[in-house]
């Protein structure tokens, strides 16, 4: 066996060296994963920073902030996705100027736009204070977050239109790493949350001023022989099919984060630190399974269009187990080493110890439901926006019921996960043969969770 081994790993490095070297595909791809990874790595290293640096009660209002970001900015997959077809098939024809000065149009349209509605709902952000328990201007901070979101999004998608993957690493990982940079002096100078806001704020600008450097920087590269003055007209009938994939992605999002908006409600703030820590480290299972669903649907439309409509599900069912399986060891490295885990978070943390294991437990059917989710989009399986809904409401209606201990939102997450689950599970069994995306569609359908 440590012959065979020998034998063969040199070979198998040698491959994959020689694909990466001659295929343009596996080297933009390798790119790409690298500079995710990273990102991921300084996004968790700013969460130790809040947990040591904020005053306590403060850490489970930031989380809320975020959670609002993450909810509201899901719809941004849209405008991404929008803008790909818009600028791609502009790029396509030579008309690279063009393609730029559609998209930035495009920007500066979806921002007005979303700075006009955002005023227009001034009379509503008391309440969601209220229900939040946060500050107003966080909150203002975070609407401007949610805004450049949008912005970064439309323009950012440009470098895969223009197919330059290594400036599209360096822009999805710069905000992640400026974030990083500078968490700790900002609430150190607003001594609280403010300052973690306000640096997410300052990443994101950072990141958008960066993609529009790049962009113009390149500009002179191109042929601009084959432009004209003519203004390019922007369909927004486009919109219409995006639809779908927006409320799948919105739902979703609801599912992933609002339990820690509902902590804020009904718990005090200390309590919530408690509750937040407990939720991310619950929820870093998704580090697990995504890389699992990129793997799993390449090789679903493959089979699809070699072996049929049977083994394009199997290798699904195939998927969902090893994210099950994997799923349940991280379940298990969280019940052995929750101790370590929560130390590395700081002491105080380690009043969560009670509810983390049972919170891991408790997100494995939501979590393992994000390879059903971007099967659902990957084949155009819309009827998975029903259950979804559904799951949402309950979600809500729970959390508005059982609320009087953590325990019992945690069986509301728990509950509803496996209820999801099984109803996402049924639809596939007794659906119709798909079809499915095209490769353009598939590509940007994979950037959800780095929205």
């Amino acid at each position: 066996m440590a012959d065979l081994v020998q034998q063969d790993l040199p070979k198998m490095i040698n491959r994959i060296i020689t694909k990466i070297r001659t295929d343009r595909f596996y080297l933009d791809s390798l790119i790409l994963t690298l500079f995710t990874i990273l990102g991921n790595l300084f996004a968790f290293l700013v969460n130790i920073i809040y947990t040591w640096t904020l005053p306590p009660g403060q850490y489970g209002a930031v989380m809320s902030i975020n959670s609002l970001i993450n909810i509201l900015g899901t719809v941004a997959i849209a405008f991404r996705m929008f803008n790909v077809r818009e600028t791609t098939e502009l790029a396509s024809k030579g008309l690279y100027s063009k393609a730029i000065n559609v998209s930035y149009k495009f920007a500066l349209y979806s921002f007005a736009f979303l700075m006009i509605t955002f005023i227009l709902l001034t009379p509503l952000y008391s309440h969601l204070i209220s229900f939040m328990n946060v500050d107003y201007f966080p909150l203002l901070i975070a609407l401007i977050i949610i805004a450049l979101t949008y912005l970064i999004n439309i323009t950012s998608s440009l470098f895969q239109s223009l197919k330059m993957f290594l400036f599209l690493g360096i822009v999805s990982f710069s905000y992640p790493f400026i974030r990083f940079v500078l968490t700790y002096p900002y609430i150190k100078v607003w001594n609280g949350y403010i300052g973690a806001t306000a640096s997410m704020l300052v990443g994101i600008i950072a990141s958008f001023v960066l993609t529009s450097i790049i962009l113009l920087l390149n500009r002179t590269n191109y042929n601009q022989s084959t432009s004209n003055n003519n203004d390019e007209k922007i369909e927004l009938s486009y919109f219409v099919p995006l639809i779908p994939i927006v409320l799948i992605n919105l739902s979703y999002s609801i599912l992933n984060f609002g339990d820690v908006i509902f902590s804020r409600r009904y718990f005090n703030e200390i309590a919530t630190d408690i509750f937040a820590i407990a939720s991310t480290i619950a929820k870093a299972n998704l580090f697990v399974i995504i890389p699992i669903s990129y793997v799993v649907l390449p090789r679903m439309i493959e089979d699809l269009s070699t072996r049929g409509y049977r083994a394009s599900v199997i290798t699904l069912f195939k998927g969902l187990a090893l994210a099950i399986a994997s799923s349940l060891a991280y379940a298990l490295f969280i019940f052995l080493f929750s101790d370590i885990i929560l130390k590395i978070f700081g002491e105080r943390y380690l009043e969560a110890k009670p509810i983390l294991f049972l919170f891991t437990i408790a997100f494995i059917p939501i979590g393992v439901s994000f390879i059903l989710i971007n099967y659902s989009i990957t084949f155009k399986n819309w009827y998975f926006i029903i259950p979804l809904l559904i799951a949402d409401l309950a979600l809500i209606g729970g959390f508005m019921i059982f609320h009087s201990t953590f325990e019992e939102m945690i069986m509301v997450d728990l509950v509803v996960g496996l209820l999801l689950f099984i109803s996402l599970i049924l639809l596939v069994t007794f659906s119709k043969k798909p079809k499915p995306l095209t490769p353009e569609e598939v590509t940007v359908s994979e950037k959800i969770t780095q929205v």
